[in-house]
């Protein structure tokens, strides 16, 4: 009897001593906690809007329950909110070098704009977001800009060929010394390839997932719209998701006069700059997702984190017990 008492004392210890603070008392709570646990991952402190609208969960969400569990959580220290952003407390200083890094932020916007713009003027252009952690609000000083583009169908090749010109003439591509504010055009997919499933990781891909969804727009004559619908199977795991919309501020209207494509220069425009390729990105070429070369995208992640994000994700998962 004494032996089975003390084997109870240290299971109630053992219970005790386990991340039970984490225990889901609504149904909201392990959605709530999944999402905040992966914006930790990659560095974010996301605002109660971007929280909710970055919601991942299996089923629908009632948006007034979800808030009234954050203030629980709040009240019971599991996490905290600081200058209007939310992470667990162990992870309080992410926000401060949010706040440091935010110092740079206009003078990127700035540059995004006029990146933006050029790439308005060329026909074959449709969409052009800013992604990455520009498009969150805190990139590094010395970081890059990442853009994602979209093209019309039979335009790929040229359209790439001509928005990157003017960067690499000027030394303002990724790989020059100083990379401060480069222009990173390495994500392009034509409007008759939407849906970007292919690209992913299987059998889930949350860094996929979160940064399509933080993508912010700069131009947009409406394929938007289309890309959201082509993604559902992405944009169903987080049920509180909103399509984009072009923040005023930023907004490229499209030039009267733009640089018109010809399709029958595709072709041609294909064999020159597959060519021209590095040769790190012929020695990956379709080998996996990191680097795509076909006629509806060009995606050239040579250095793709992906796979360690999403292990660091689940392993933090693990380590608070969140199902």
């Amino acid at each position: 009897m004494e032996r089975f008492l003390w084997e109870l004392h240290i299971l109630r210890l053992d219970i005790s001593l386990r991340p039970h603070r984490y225990y889901m008392s609504s149904a909201h709570r392990a959605s709530l906690l999944k999402t905040l646990t992966f914006h930790e991952t990659w560095g974010h402190a996301p605002t109660a809007a971007e929280w909710m609208m970055t919601l991942e969960s299996d089923s629908s969400v009632d948006p007034k329950e979800a808030r009234n569990e954050i203030e629980v959580m709040q009240r019971e220290g599991l996490v905290v909110e600081r200058l209007g952003r939310f992470i667990f407390p162990e992870s309080v200083s992410l926000i401060d070098e949010m706040r440091h890094n935010e110092l740079f932020a206009p003078r990127k916007r700035r540059t995004a704009g006029r990146v933006a713009a050029w790439l308005a003027r060329l026909g074959g252009v449709r969409f052009v977001a800013l992604c990455n952690t520009t498009a969150l609000g805190h990139a590094r000083d010395e970081s890059d800009l990442d853009f994602f583009v979209i093209t019309r169908a039979g335009t790929l090749m040229q359209t790439r060929a001509l928005a990157t010109l003017p960067f690499k003439l000027a030394g303002r591509r990724p790989g020059h010394d100083d990379e401060r504010d480069a222009v990173c055009l390495s994500y392009f997919v034509s409007d008759d390839g939407l849906d970007l499933s292919s690209h992913m990781l299987g059998p889930d891909d949350p860094y996929f997932r979160y940064w399509f969804l933080s993508l912010v727009p700069l131009y947009d004559d409406g394929v938007s719209r289309e890309l959201w619908k082509a993604n559902r199977t992405m944009t169903t795991r987080h049920p509180c998701a909103m399509p984009w919309e072009v923040p005023p501020d930023f907004q490229i209207l499209t030039p009267s006069v733009r640089i018109p494509f010809v399709r029958a220069l595709e072709n041609i425009a294909r064999t020159v700059q597959t060519r021209a390729f590095p040769a790190s990105i012929r020695e990956f070429m379709n080998r996996d997702t990191r680097v795509i070369v076909n006629e509806k995208a060009l995606k050239f992640h040579v250095t793709d984190g992906r796979d360690d994000y999403r292990r660091r994700y689940n392993e933090a998962l693990r380590q608070r017990a969140i199902v």
